[in-house]
């Protein structure tokens, strides 16, 4: 969807389920059981390039890509500029904001002033292909926030956002990784996956079947049981 305000796009993406249970039940997992019901599936390249962490190793993140689309640039032409602003109009509860960077390392590309916007029209999150600031404030304000690497310098004249919701690129394990509006974003202390929009549900269901099964499987090797009978029994391990 999309409309005019402020001579801004705002463009959202509608999801056919109820976000927050989906978010809750994602939240109950972790990226290599996500990661490996995409694999049973056929999508083998879903995950992004290792590096891209958590600023603590508790913070986990879950919900519908917000994508964002930034180059380095040394204009401080406000108009661009104010794009970034613009987009927070285009914001829904639940999303998950990605920001591709292009590879760029001159500056931080996200900050707690953006993240406090963010919060403010739903967003629960940021994955940054890239650098964040202002890592303290992120940590106290519990704002999941995913990254590359630190940096302290300022972004405006050298790196902007012109424009978002739009299919990005981001680094991914096997070369560039396509992340589309309303693609599923799941994160954690290994890495951050992306579900196409389409396969939400199929890989959640998927996933909560094997984790009910590791379950079962790891009280079982606990008490010193044969493994190839665990295996044989559960079917994860």
């Amino acid at each position: 969807m999309e409309v005019m305000t402020n001579s801004y796009p705002v463009r959202q993406v509608d999801v056919n389920y109820d976000w927050q249970e989906i978010q809750s039940r994602y939240l109950t997992l972790y990226t290599g059981l996500v990661s490996d019901a995409l694999e049973h599936l056929g999508y083998h390249k879903q995950c992004m390039a290792s590096g891209v962490y958590p600023l603590t190793h508790t913070m986990k993140v879950a919900g519908p890509a917000f994508t964002a689309h930034g180059v380095a640039t040394p204009s401080r032409d406000t108009k661009v500029h104010d794009i970034r602003l613009g987009m927070f109009k285009s914001m829904k509860p639940g999303i998950v904001q990605i920001r591709d960077t292009q590879g760029d390392t001159s500056c931080g590309h996200f900050g707690e002033i953006s993240a406090t916007a963010a919060a403010a029209h739903g967003c629960v999150g940021a994955v940054i292909d890239g650098s964040t600031r202002d890592s303290n404030y992120l940590i106290d304000m519990d704002f999941p926030t995913f990254c590359r690497f630190r940096n302290p310098v300022e972004a405006f004249g050298r790196f902007m956002v012109v424009d978002y919701q739009i299919p990005i690129f981001v680094k991914g394990m096997d070369g560039l990784l396509k992340v589309n509006p309303g693609d599923y974003i799941f994160g954690d202390n290994d890495g951050v996956v992306v579900v196409p929009s389409d396969l939400t549900i199929p890989v959640l269901e998927l996933a909560e079947k094997w984790f009910a099964s590791e379950s079962r499987s790891r009280e079982a090797m606990a008490t010193g049981r044969d493994p190839f009978d665990v295996y044989k029994e559960f079917g994860r391990f």
